[in-house]
């Protein structure tokens, strides 16, 4: 029998011929595939690189726009800390309160975009102020998201002197009685501020408005009777109910907080309107450098998850956020737009 020259014989996947010329593309689609992983494994490494890049050459600042003694305050000097340790560059916090936190927060918007300026912003400074304020000098636009840090609810505080047990009670006793009650605020637009004027709505508009520089002058007003009713952060106001330096009437998250278990919401006490939270987090001027933003929001985040830091925010019922910028301009989109809707439902004077 003849043979069947190689070049010529069929098999499954055709003669050995075809087979061969197979073999060969196959090798080379398998090196160009193999050049374009390695470029692509080449450029990851490089974006890594660069998101590392950036290393600080002096001393960071970060502005608090609120007095020393608040919440935000602890908060930011806790943070200053853990990026210190990181970044091997001091993190000093500069407090810059006043104007419902605008004075700290047109600094920041007017200082270099260079990554030594940055700004502890809360849900006031970006949601609120502007809608509660004629003239902010500053616009949402004017800062770059860096990293949240915590979502927080507030304790509705009052006296211990002031004669009631709920926030249903409360109510009751300010309706019609228009001044009898007042309430604490960090200023105007400030977010207590807000939420005061929501309760002194629920009351028929009888609760009076006194405006403080910052939360320790606000709490030892409150402490001494000169303010029957304050909406604090959670962070300070849960240690201060438990010594009895005043009385808590409610929180404005969905749940009840851990450290406060017998506080109830205001959600269970049929308020909802006053179900509002805010946000911590850094922003730094705008145009500040893509590789600067990276790094800081990395350092951020690997502080927020710290055990230490984690425990302390949700200890009290706070929230540790864990965000790119990306996601945390999503945050403060949703934030503004639910503080815009409490707002709309009020008749703020501007001040």
């Amino acid at each position: 029998m003849a043979c069947t020259p190689a070049a010529d014989r069929v098999g499954f996947y055709g003669t050995a011929a075809t087979v061969n010329r197979l073999g060969a593309e196959h090798q080379e689609v398998t090196v160009a595939f193999t050049k374009v992983l390695l470029a692509s494994v080449g450029l990851v490494i490089a974006s890594v690189a660069t998101a590392a890049e950036w290393q600080p050459k002096r001393p960071i600042k970060i502005v608090v726009p609120y007095a020393a003694g608040g919440s935000a305050d602890a908060m930011a000097r806790v943070l200053a800390e853990k990026m210190q340790a990181r970044l091997g560059q001091p993190v000093v916090v500069d407090n810059k309160p006043g104007a419902g936190t605008v004075i700290g927060a047109t600094a920041v918007a007017r200082s270099p975009a260079d990554g030594y300026n940055l700004l502890f912003a809360t849900s006031t400074t970006l949601s609120i102020v502007p809608l509660v304020q004629k003239q902010v000098p500053y616009a949402a636009s004017d800062f770059l998201p860096v990293a949240g840090i915590m979502s927080m609810p507030f304790m509705l505080d009052v006296n211990k002197d002031v004669p009631v047990t709920t926030l249903q009670d409360l109510v009751a006793k300010s309706r019609g009685k228009p001044g009898h009650f007042n309430y604490g605020t960090l200023g105007n637009g400030s977010s207590n501020h807000v939420l005061g004027a929501l309760l002194s709505k629920a009351a028929g508009e009888s609760l009076v408005s006194v405006h403080y520089t910052g939360a320790a002058q606000a709490l030892t007003a409150l402490a001494r009777g000169d303010v029957h009713v304050y909406f604090d952060g959670i962070p300070t106001s849960i240690h201060k109910v438990a010594s009895g330096e005043y009385k808590a009437l409610a929180v404005t998250s969905k749940t009840r907080v851990p450290g406060a278990p017998d506080v109830p919401t205001v959600f269970e006490q049929g308020l909802p309107e006053l179900g509002l939270t805010v946000w911590y987090g850094l922003v730094a001027p705008a145009g500040t450098p893509r590789d600067v933003v990276t790094t800081l929001n990395a350092v951020v985040q690997s502080a927020v998850s710290d055990e230490r830091v984690s425990a302390l925010i949700t200890r009290d019922g706070s929230q540790p956020l864990q965000l790119d910028p990306q996601g945390f301009q999503q945050l403060i989109d949703q934030d503004a737009a639910a503080w815009r809707d409490a707002f709309g439902k009020l008749k703020l004077k501007l001040e």
